[in-house]
């Protein structure tokens, strides 16, 4: 029992003190400090910390602090990935998809958002939603993609609230609302998104006055219950 405890306290040292290195490496990297910052975040990322491992898989990806090179970042967010990490997953489904340091693959891509989706990443959960209208790299399912949309626009993503409002107002993979639609479409655009104004505009013109007064209430009432009443 003595050992086991001895072990476990050990293994509690030991990931403190990568924790604290890459702490370190990451406060260093922030104030443009990449040759003190590098090789802490190095070594915690050795050592399987997975935090660091994206941060350095993002370093050689953007060619901060290290000379640009996304096969060795593909390596390192696949090694995040395995090990359960969401940003990991994500940044390697990012690189699938846009074919970066590793052979194009949309089916690869839809997997790995997929597990950072289900881990709350907004990002994926958009990039799912939209794979998944399009069939692209995964079957198509507008009902499925809408699902996602909405998770991500419930964080405030404002891509995703553009893309659930055009499905609510065209009726795609949800009953048909063009006053869902204009609420959406109307968050979207107070989050700075101009596409949305120009959408909200052309939902409009379809509206009655009473119907966009309503959809501007609602408006307010999802807003401020943090998407807690949308519907």
């Amino acid at each position: 029992m003595k050992r086991i405890l001895f072990a476990i306290g050990l293994s509690l040292i030991c990931s403190n003190a990568l924790a604290d290195d890459f702490e370190e490496g990451f406060n260093e990297a922030k104030k443009g400090n990449y040759k003190e910052a590098t090789p802490l975040i190095e070594e915690a990322a050795k050592q399987g910390n997975s935090m660091a491992q994206v941060f350095l898989g993002l370093m050689y990806k953007n060619g901060k602090g290290l000379k640009k090179n996304t096969k060795e970042a593909v390596s390192l967010f696949r090694t995040a990935a395995e090990q359960g990490d969401a940003d990991g997953q994500y940044n390697l489904g990012a690189l699938y998809d846009s074919g970066q340091g590793v052979k194009q693959d949309y089916k690869e891509a839809a997997k790995w958002y997929q597990l950072a989706a289900e881990l709350g990443v907004t990002d994926a959960q958009l990039r799912l939603g939209i794979m998944l209208q399009s069939g692209q790299g995964i079957a198509q399912d507008f009902k499925e993609a809408t699902k996602w949309f909405r998770k991500a626009a419930e964080q405030g993503d404002a891509d995703a609230q553009l893309m659930l409002g055009v499905a609510n107002a065209l009726g795609r993979g949800i009953a048909q609302d063009q006053i869902r639609g204009y609420m959406w479409i109307n968050i979207a655009a107070a989050n700075g998104s101009h596409k949305a104004l120009k959408e909200r505009d052309n939902i409009a013109a379809k509206m009655t006055a009473k119907q966009i007064e309503m959809a501007e209430s609602l408006t307010t009432k999802c807003t401020d219950s943090n998407f807690k009443v949308c519907d």
